[in-house]
């Protein structure tokens, strides 16, 4: 019984061993989040995994869905997350016992020109016993890098997200300031109709034929830029959707199409939890604590556990069976300063990702607040510019009128006519930054993933 006893007390002293861990307890850094958004909120749907469909525009959401299947930096992401998970499997195999099969076989002659074959055939089996949770560590590591690149996808998606949607929304805005520029160059060439009779009639001077000319030549000036820019923003949003550039186009022909809705921040501890990049850089730091553990595990001794089976056959003899076991044991005596240099290079990487999680989270809260303050400026700025269109308008009607009635000069109109377009192109664009802005803040507040 005594050596039966003197094995079991050995094996249950080394399964305890194997259960030690010489990784430092996690501890989540603090991050100081207030109770609340200092920002200006306004009540509104939660963020939801499909953002966009808030926008309530069956278009958008047709290329969202074509984005995430079909953008390449997702199917890069995509790819580096395989890339993770094969390693995190092959860390995952010093947990395991290791077996391999061998096999020989030879022909020897004797002196009396007789041959003798034989052959072996093996079978053995290896396990490193983890005593202190080097491997489990290393391991680990590899899984939570897996997760880190798993989020890193997904904030990938987020980013592709936002392009595709602030991208559309610029391609709707533009189409409006073309059709307001044309608008404009209508209204221009009719009253240069007027200028050009009153010329013709001998009751004005060429001076106001040629400025009227000259608005008309600069509205239309504008336009080709304004396409051109149509055509770049068309051929990104493209490129975004996985297809060939100038092959596309898109159906909208306004912004109005779509709806601004109206978005809940909830609370700024939400945050480490829906954004994805947060998630990541603490998944990473979760790694460099397990990378800490396995540096010190290695101070320790390693004890390998090995067995073998041999089965030999030779001509005229009969077959014979060698079975051996063994277990080695390995302690570090010198090393150099390798150990202590990987314990210091790990724990100066600890704190390098700890650091790192906080600014993290600290500039995402301070991008919500900038969203949140963005989301008041712009709504108010859009109110104000289209009120000052809405004016913009009157005086030149007003200004038209009294030339057509002989009331005014034509400078009056050639202001009001510049003042009308500009005062209606500024509003387009107003009202842009507030898509845009609502974009961003769908994004700064981890928009479509969800843990």
């Amino acid at each position: 019984m005594k050596p039966y006893f003197h094995h079991s007390a050995l094996l249950a002293a080394a399964l305890a061993l194997a259960a030690c861990s010489m990784a430092p307890d996690y501890e989540r850094p603090q991050t100081g989040a207030a109770a609340n958004w200092s920002g200006p909120q306004e009540a509104g749907a939660p963020v939801s995994a499909e953002w966009w469909t808030n926008f309530g525009d069956p278009e958008l959401t047709l290329l969202m869905q074509t984005a995430m299947a079909s953008n390449l930096d997702i199917a890069q992401a995509l790819a580096r997350i395989d890339q993770a998970r094969g390693a995190a499997r092959a860390a995952g195999a010093s947990l395991l016992p290791q077996l391999s099969g061998s096999g020989s076989a030879a022909t020897r002659a004797t002196d009396g020109g007789a041959s003798r074959e034989s052959a072996d055939i093996g079978l053995s089996a290896s396990y490193a016993l983890d005593l202190w949770g080097r491997y489990r560590n290393q391991a680990g590591a590899a899984r939570l890098s897996l997760d880190a690149t798993t989020f890193d996808k997904e904030t990938t998606a987020l980013l592709v997200q936002s392009q595709v949607a602030s991208t559309y929304f610029t391609i709707l805005a533009v189409k409006d300031q073309i059709a307001i520029a044309e608008e404009s160059l209508a209204a221009a060439r009719g009253t240069l109709d007027i200028v050009e009779a009153r010329y013709k009639a001998g009751s004005i001077s060429g001076l106001d034929l040629a400025q009227q000319r000259n608005t008309v030549a600069s509205i239309e000036a504008g336009i080709p830029s304004l396409k051109a820019n149509l055509a770049a923003q068309q051929n990104a949003l493209a490129i975004l959707t996985g297809r060939t550039p100038g092959t596309f186009g898109i159906e909208g022909e306004t912004l109005a199409r779509a709806t601004l809705p109206a978005i809940a921040a909830g609370q700024p501890s939400d945050l480490l939890e829906r954004r994805p990049d947060i998630k990541s850089a603490e998944a990473r730091l979760k790694g460099a604590n397990a990378d800490i553990g396995a540096a010190r595990a290695a101070f320790f001794p390693s004890l390998d556990l090995s067995a073998s089976i041999t089965r030999s056959f030779a001509t005229a003899s009969p077959a014979e069976t060698l079975t051996a076991a063994g277990a080695s044991l390995l302690a570090p005596i010198f090393s150099g300063g390798t150990l202590e240099g990987n314990l210091q290079s790990a724990n100066a990487r600890q704190r390098e990702l700890a650091a790192s999680y906080q600014l993290t989270v600290l500039n995402s809260f301070g991008e919500v607040e900038n969203a949140l303050v963005n989301v008041e400026a712009t709504a108010e700025r859009e109110r104000l510019l289209t009120i000052a269109a809405e004016e913009a308008g009157k005086a030149y009607q007003l200004a038209e009128a009294r030339y057509r009635a002989g009331a005014s000069d034509l400078l009056s109109v050639l202001d009001a006519q510049r003042a009308w377009l500009s005062a209606r192109d500024s509003a387009a664009q107003a009202k842009l930054n507030r898509y845009t802005t609502a974009v961003d803040l769908f994004v700064a507040l981890g928009g479509g993933w969800q843990s």
